[in-house]
């Protein structure tokens, strides 16, 4: 075999190698779709058979979740003070609470009574949204007549679920005082139709127990006790889950507002400013041009979104949407602890809180 004869067998291999791979991942991916329900009862049934085999590690795991206070970092349980209209923040996916190191503080500052709801991330979000509102039930007993919710990424659809599952009932269940009523939700960088990059969650959830362990919370079964990736099965677009929740009406009487993220250097107003720009520049006939590529630039800025949430996943009909500049993260908290930038989500939800407050009391 000469030497063209066989670089053009080499090729034909690697093609055939290319392409079988390219087949596989297709199927995977085809099947995984087509039976992710049935994976996501697989995956509970492990975490419940790990918490019957290990009932003492799963206490101990479930002892560190609930509503805490910011400032003194106890459990509701332990701290029953609340005031009549707290803040509480609920984090995302994979999410060791680094995303409130700015807008906490500031809203302490700012006189508010901040809480932070931790929960088992990994599990079905609906049974993260049960937890919520188990413990605004203790919340209310202690006090709590309204509160206001912040949620990041996912923990907007956990908050999302917990007001509008019917099974909770939650509106009816606040008209009677059993707990507290819900007067404001705001939504930042929430996948409210889902996100593709979920299906990478294996980094984030690496990254939380690295996190955790640094900071003296890991145990050695974590990983399993606070979900198996069920809550990635969830946050798939066209999920089970999401043409459930999506399909529900807003919430009675809760304010909500959505924010989300723009991580390319354009937005929506340098877009029309360069379009403007070049339009008084360049010939008429050229403008039927000038109008397709803002609409193109406008599709890749709005589809890449903050990095992991478009833009239109965030969206919700009847609600406020804006954008800000920033990645999933960068919007509402700085990367580095000392850093002194005040990340474009945190002034705009401190506004929004406060202009609640001066108009509820």
């Amino acid at each position: 075999m000469g030497k063209t004869e066989n670089k053009k067998h080499k090729r034909r291999i690697w093609l055939i190698v290319i392409a079988a791979v390219v087949i596989l991942i297709a199927l995977y991916q085809f099947a995984y779709d087509r039976f992710s329900e049935k994976e996501k009862d697989l995956r509970i049934q492990l975490r419940e058979e790990v918490e019957r085999r290990f009932p003492d590690q799963a206490e101990k795991v479930a002892a560190t979740y609930g509503l805490y206070h910011f400032e003194t970092n106890r459990n509701l349980r332990q701290d029953a003070n609340p005031t009549e209209d707290p803040v509480v923040l609920i984090h995302g996916l994979d999410d060791p609470e680094k995303v409130w190191r700015n807008l906490a503080p500031t809203l302490v500052k700012e006189g508010f009574d901040v809480w932070k709801m931790q929960y088992p991330n990994d599990q079905p979000i609906r049974d993260s949204a049960r937890l919520f509102f188990e413990r605004l039930k203790i919340f209310r007993k202690l006090g709590a007549e309204r509160i206001m919710i912040v949620g990041h990424s996912m923990g907007g659809l956990v908050s999302r679920e917990a007001l509008t599952n019917p099974d909770f009932d939650y509106i009816e269940m606040a008209r009677n005082g059993e707990v507290p009523e819900a007067v404001e939700l705001i939504l930042v960088g929430t996948p409210n139709h889902g996100s593709e990059f979920v299906r990478f969650r294996v980094l984030a959830e690496f990254r939380e127990q690295w996190i955790r362990a640094d900071r003296g919370e890991g145990h050695w079964l974590r990983g399993i006790l606070d979900g198996v990736g069920e809550a990635k099965i969830d946050l798939l677009p066209g999920s089970q889950f999401l043409t459930q929740l999506n399909a529900r009406p807003h919430p009675e009487g809760v304010r909500m507002s959505i924010i989300a993220g723009i991580a390319t250097p354009l937005d929506d107003e340098k877009i029309a400013g360069f379009i403007a720009s070049n339009r008084e520049k360049l010939p008429e006939n050229t403008h039927s041009m000038l109008k397709g590529l803002e609409e193109a630039l406008r599709s890749a800025t709005h589809g890449l979104g903050d990095g992991l949430v478009t833009v239109s996943s965030t969206r919700l009909d009847g609600v406020p949407h804006q954008t800000v500049r920033g990645t999933h993260l960068s919007m509402i908290r700085n990367y580095v602890k000392s850093s002194e930038r005040e990340p474009p989500a945190v002034p705009i939800i401190v506004e929004q809180l406060k202009q609640w407050k001066e108009i509820g009391s």
